[in-house]
């Protein structure tokens, strides 16, 4: 069995090459390609009892490896959850090439496919599977080339992850506060506001488990400029309804993370000071006494006309 893949101006033949060894706990493997091909590779290989220890396509010393970058997976699963890895896998050299690309599962080579790729050409590879009949705990997978490949870590817990989400608009503040439009968590916590920097700058009062709207936030260090500010969830690890964090030095109530990075939302504040009341100001004009000219009596002389 054999699928055809074109490389620019070259036809190349490639044998279809499935999972080869299962690593404990890892079940179906399909990441939507060639899904037919690998289907009947499974089969013939279970009937003859065949598994493929090594890569078929002979490593050529004139070339380099594959490079493998850009490694993308989840960092906590649930047991027989959906597991979709992916990388972008390179080829540096100046001829086109076929090398194999291996998922690893601590350390077993759960899938190894040939991949062909034009010079300098990346494309991105991905491998899907299920986590079942894992055990609770942390394991060690990545996607490897022939001298290149990247790893990641793989939770696998019963409980659900912790998961939150946060609104920050853009606002106007005095500098002493802002509003965070919207903050929903699963476990409670806080919603912590960071400066540019990075520093945190102010947080919530405890938020209990579900959705808050319009959550105030005093600033503990006021901004005096137009400033950009972020909002993160954190959790309330030690659940004394305290923020912690700091005081801590990030040990406890921890930020609530997506796919390993931290839930957050940006905001531009606009600062803007208080309206100065003026008082009315009236102005008084002395009243102006008038000077009282006496009447002025001109006496006439009588004349005597003849």
């Amino acid at each position: 069995m054999s699928f055809r893949m074109y490389l620019t101006g070259t036809l190349v033949v490639v044998a279809v090459v499935t999972a080869v060894a299962a690593a404990p706990g890892i079940g179906t493997v399909d990441d939507g390609t060639h899904a037919t091909d690998r289907a009947v590779q499974t089969a013939n290989q279970a009937q003859h009892g065949q598994t493929q220890a090594t890569c078929p396509f002979p490593a050529n010393a004139s070339s380099e490896s594959f490079d493998v970058s850009n490694l993308s997976a989840p960092s906590t699963v649930q047991p027989g959850d959906e597991v979709v890895v992916s990388a972008d896998i390179s080829n540096p050299n100046d001829a086109p090439l076929i090398q194999c690309v291996e998922f690893r599962f601590e350390g077993d080579v759960v899938e190894r496919r040939g991949w062909a790729l034009n010079p300098n050409e990346t494309e991105t590879i991905t491998f899907t599977l299920t986590a079942e009949g894992l055990d609770d705990g942390t394991y060690i997978h990545g996607i490897e080339a022939r001298d290149t490949g990247e790893v990641a870590t793989l939770t696998v817990s019963e409980t659900p992850p912790s998961t939150a989400t946060v609104v920050f608009d853009n606002q106007t503040s005095d500098g002493t506060s802002v509003t965070v439009a919207n903050a929903t968590l699963s476990d409670g916590g806080f919603v912590a506001i960071h400066n540019e920097s990075g520093a945190i700058v102010g947080a919530s009062t405890y938020l209990a488990p579900g959705t808050h709207t319009n959550v105030s936030v005093v600033l503990d260090t006021p901004v005096v400029e137009n400033t950009t500010l972020t909002a993160m969830p954190h959790l309330d690890t030690n659940g004394n309804e305290t923020f912690d964090f700091v005081q801590t030095n990030g040990d406890e109530d921890g930020p609530y993370t997506d796919d390993g990075t931290p839930v957050t939302d940006d905001g531009v504040v606009t600062v803007v000071s208080e309206p100065t009341t003026t008082p009315n100001e009236t102005t008084t004009t002395p009243n102006e006494t008038a000077t009282t000219t006496p009447n002025e009596t001109t006496t006439v002389q009588s004349v005597l006309v003849v």
